[in-house]
């Protein structure tokens, strides 16, 4: 699930002609009063209880101050830079040559070729520093020095794919698609509908949901071969290009075929799907997020199914560069939800390790207290698709790590403090995951890639899966008048306490990844390593608050 970077070419320093580039500038705002008002916003029985703001509104309310804009793009001016103030109000893309970032900010740019995708990089060197002028100090608050942009079409790739595992097997009943899906032996995504009581809210024709795509796409082709599989309408997709971006990512791994798998199996009628794409690289990721902001109409859900170790992007070792980018998609994904948007995370395939690493940890951007994250369960179906048992997700008894067995993240933030909503759970720090889903590849989901059908499975399924099933809720509220759910932390650990019979509380398994990292066990609760549970779809809506 986790995106790498690195160079395929040697590093160059920036040369004349210089070449334009963009960095991006947080700018000071209240993020204290939007994080207020981003927790009451989910908290039933708040006065701002989905109450929802536009654009407008939020810029206005939260986003940098109209005098702190003003002084910002003066002093820009003054250093022969062009700024342009993002609509979230959130940060500023500042733009000029090479040569006028390293005279302006007394920085060394460095520059690098980069094959996945094919991309031209500018970023600081490892010990370098932007040197913001006096005037500007009072007006920064994250500074992002990293812009990439399309260096040539990127060439066509293959990936490696797993095979289809033959235990444990699917004992329930195939439902809906095309002989290539079912040879698979997996399970068809109707089935999981039925068992999860997703099927009794609707096929999801209202519902819009956005993908977040890390440097690469998912072809027309396969788009076109999982429609024709599994019956679906025409779907009208658009595609919002990054930062730097001229040409089309490519083909990748599995991420973008298997988010759209999920998406529209659990969502059959689904008829609007934005592909947010964003580089390769986790400090440009933010981009993603905020171009979702700023399109119209904004999505019911966002689902994300890429993340790093949470360590290497907001704990010490992290360059400022770094930090400074989570600091700003934090900000981005607070103001999602401040618009009515429900964020998914994937909280990992590595267990309680960060990400594979020897120690234990968690997966970013998933340990955010603005999304949802979700983790992996193994389902067990009976030969009429109920479910007879769901298990915490750890294939590793079938299939090594190399072979490309996980099991579900899970763990406490070392650096988020603990959410209003989870105050029941012990701890002073953010906890992952909210809720689990199944990832298992046993038996697996049916994806298609370059024509071919393959079984896939991981928490990268599991956050798509319940963006999905939430967006699919949100249309059936607008469809009698209602507004949407939006961020859904607060609902689900209400619900939780209020009405546990809204989840099935998953009580067993662990997710040990690695001997030397210690396991998050199943137990009654909430637990590190399958989090509330997994939603009953079919009794959620009945246990809704009205809006504030």
């Amino acid at each position: 699930m986790a995106a790498s970077v690195g160079p395929s070419a040697t590093a160059a320093s920036a040369a004349a002609p210089s070449p334009r580039i963009t960095f991006y500038f947080g700018l000071k705002r209240p993020e204290q009063r939007a994080a207020a008002a981003f927790f009451a916003v989910q908290r039933p029985g708040s006065p701002t209880y989905r109450r929802f703001l536009s654009l407008a509104q939020i810029a206005g309310r939260y986003g940098a101050g109209p005098g702190t804009r003003r002084a910002f793009v003066r002093d820009i001016g003054r250093l022969r830079l062009r700024a342009r103030i993002d609509p979230s109000g959130v940060f500023a893309r500042v733009t000029g040559t090479v040569a006028r970032f390293d005279a302006a900010f007394r920085v060394r740019i460095t520059q690098e070729f980069f094959n996945s995708p094919n991309a031209e990089a500018y970023f600081l060197p490892p010990k370098g520093k932007l040197h913001l002028p006096r005037d500007l100090r009072p007006l920064v608050q994250d500074v992002v020095a990293n812009f990439n942009h399309s260096q040539a079409a990127p060439p066509g790739q293959s990936t490696a794919r797993r095979a289809a595992a033959d235990k444990p097997r699917n004992r329930g009943t195939w439902i809906q698609g095309c002989r290539a899906a079912r040879a698979l032996h997996t399970y068809s995504y109707a089935q999981v509908r039925h068992a999860y009581g997703i099927g009794a809210l609707g096929g999801g024709g209202g519902s819009r949901v956005a993908i977040l795509n890390v440097g690469e796409d998912s072809p027309g082709t396969d788009i076109a071969d999982n429609a024709r599989c599994f019956g679906y309408p025409r779907l009208s997709a658009r595609t919002l290009r990054t930062d730097g971006q001229t040409a089309p990512f490519g083909r990748g791994t599995f991420e973008p075929d298997e988010d759209l798998a999920l998406v529209r199996g659990m969502a059959p009628r689904l008829r609007s799907l934005t592909f947010s794409k964003a580089w390769l690289n986790p400090p440009l990721w933010f981009l993603g997020a905020a171009q979702v902001l700023t399109a119209r109409p904004l999505p019911d859900t966002f689902s994300i199914s890429y993340g790093e170790c949470e360590r290497a992007i907001r704990g010490r070792v992290a360059d400022p560069t770094t930090r400074a980018s989570a600091n700003l998609m934090d900000s981005i994904l607070l103001r999602l939800g401040l618009g009515g948007v429900g964020t998914f995370a994937s909280a990992g395939d590595f267990g309680s390790t960060c990400d594979g690493e020897p120690f234990a940890g968690v997966t970013w951007p998933a340990s955010s207290p603005y999304v949802t994250a979700v983790s992996g369960s193994r389902l067990v179906l009976n030969r009429v698709n109920q479910r007879v048992n769901e298990v915490v997700w750890n294939d590793l008894r079938w299939m090594s790590a190399v072979q490309g067995g996980g099991a579900a993240g899970g763990g406490f933030s070392a650096v988020s403090a603990k959410p209003p909503y989870q105050a029941a759970i012990a701890g002073d720090h953010r906890a992952e995951p909210d809720i689990s889903a199944n990832a298992s590849n046993f038996p697996g989901w049916p994806v298609v890639l370059a024509g071919q059908w393959e079984v896939d499975g991981g928490t990268s399924a599991s956050a798509p899966l319940m963006a999905s099933a939430f967006a699919i809720a949100d249309s059936d509220l607008r469809a009698r008048h209602r507004p949407p759910l939006g961020p859904v932390n607060g609902l689900l650990y209400d619900l939780r306490a209020s009405a546990p019979q809204t989840f099935y509380d998953i009580v067993s398994g662990s997710n040990g990844y690695s001997r030397r990292v210690p396991a998050r066990r199943a137990h009654p609760g909430y637990d590190l390593a399958s989090g509330l549970g997994v939603p009953r779809f079919g009794r959620l809506l009945g246990s809704l608050l009205p809006p504030g």
